[in-house]
């Protein structure tokens, strides 16, 4: 509670926001694992996980750029957006190839192309919204940018269940493409006024971020390859069953730590706050929230709450929520390196964490080990790599 009563200003409709999104994302979750089989779950995830490497690619680490830039938001986020468009349309190459590496049976008639681009096009909006609304919104916009389109996701995935066949992607490939929709429109007013465009990256030397555009771009490529590459390969390996067990895990856990990077650092970032004792509080009540998402799929298993084709899924239980826990302590910490002026080294040791996992990927079919195996080499070595960057910000911040 008395972290609670110190909390910036603009975190607590950011934490409330989330925390919704978060109820909306479990829901989401459940209806992957309850209303949809393994083989649509996985080709979903796939797409979206394509689709998400495409646009933050395309952002370039703009939304964090904009909220340690000092100058002027609204033109920021104008900037920020015609830039990650113009970065879009030539990464359009790279997704394409992506999608067509991992040669899954996809089980619906759209163009599979058409649903990435939408997908990108706007969560890559979305994500510009959320952080020009926490540098100028009010406390409501603040709530509302980040749990409506989840929500209405949900909305949306629910009543697709038994308006579509269980067995392909489409509603879930709807609800994510509205959900986002909604989301962008926060960002609307400030792309439609008149004042000059000018192509560029959304921040400069102003504010925190010291770093290169050319390293931004370089972090965002190599965490996008990696973020793109375990769906990826993954698939191609051991196919997507045993994808879909992975990246619905991922979708359950992976939030948490979204949660507490979107409403504790990036307030923290935009304030100049460090608040070192109260950021590992928070990573470490992330922590609890995974460990309990984790110990809920294990009930769903040993109650038979889930279909019998979902059995195999809890050989990725905890070496996934391990792994979750680990990259909370990191989030909770990550503006540390910005306030210290060491945004330069962050990006470095990033790259260095990325680089790792991208070679465990690619000897994924040398090994010649089972997937339950391989997950636990996998997590094991992002969990010591997340706990050590984790420690040295919070020496930095000291």
């Amino acid at each position: 509670m008395k972290l609670l009563r110190h909390l910036p200003q603009a975190s607590g409709p950011a934490l409330l926001g989330s925390f919704a999104s978060l109820a909306s994302q479990a829901l989401f979750a459940a209806f992957l694992l309850k209303l949809f089989e393994p083989a649509a779950v996985g080709v979903f995830s796939l797409v979206n996980q394509v689709a998400f490497s495409w646009a933050t690619l395309a952002l370039a680490q703009s939304p964090l750029s904009l909220l340690a830039d000092r100058a002027d938001p609204a033109h920021g986020a104008r900037r920020a957006w015609l830039a990650s468009a113009v970065r879009m349309v030539w990464l359009l190459p790279l997704a394409a190839l992506a999608w067509f590496w991992s040669s899954p049976a996809t089980g619906f008639h759209a163009s599979p192309l058409a649903w990435l681009a939408a997908i990108a096009i706007t969560q890559m909006t979305w994500a510009l919204a959320q952080s020009l609304v926490l540098r100028t919104g009010p406390g409501l916009s603040i709530f509302l940018v980040r749990c409506v389109p989840p929500a209405l996701a949900v909305l949306i995935a629910g009543v697709g269940a038994f308006a579509f066949p269980r067995s392909e992607p489409t509603a879930l490939l709807l609800a994510a493409v509205v959900g986002y929709a909604v989301g962008s429109l926060w960002l609307f007013p400030t792309l439609s006024a008149r004042a000059p465009v000018e192509p560029g990256d959304a921040a400069q030397a102003d504010g925190h971020d010291d770093r290169s555009s050319r390293l931004k771009l370089v972090h965002t490529l190599f965490d996008l390859a990696s973020a793109t590459l375990i769906a990826v390969q993954w698939t191609r390996v051991w196919g997507p069953v045993e994808a879909g067990y992975l990246l619905v895990l991922l979708r359950v856990y992976g939030f948490v730590p979204a949660l507490v990077h979107t409403a504790w650092a990036q307030v923290l970032l935009s304030k100049g706050e460090a608040r070192v004792r109260s950021s590992v509080a928070v990573g470490a009540a992330c922590c609890a929230i995974v460990l309990v998402l984790g110990l809920l799929v294990q009930a769903a298993l040993a109650f038979g709450w889930l279909a019998p084709e979902w059995a195999a899924l809890r050989r990725y239980i905890w070496p996934l929520a391990i792994w979750q826990m680990a990259a909370c302590l990191f989030g909770s910490l990550s503006h540390a390196p910005f306030l210290a002026g060491r945004a330069r080294a962050y990006s470095l040791q990033c790259i260095g964490v990325d680089t790792m996992l991208l070679g465990l990927l690619v000897l994924a079919p040398l090994v010649q080990v089972a997937p339950g195996d391989w997950i636990m080499v996998v997590a094991g070595c992002m969990t010591g790599a997340l706990l050590l960057q984790a420690a040295h910000f919070r020496a930095l911040a000291r």
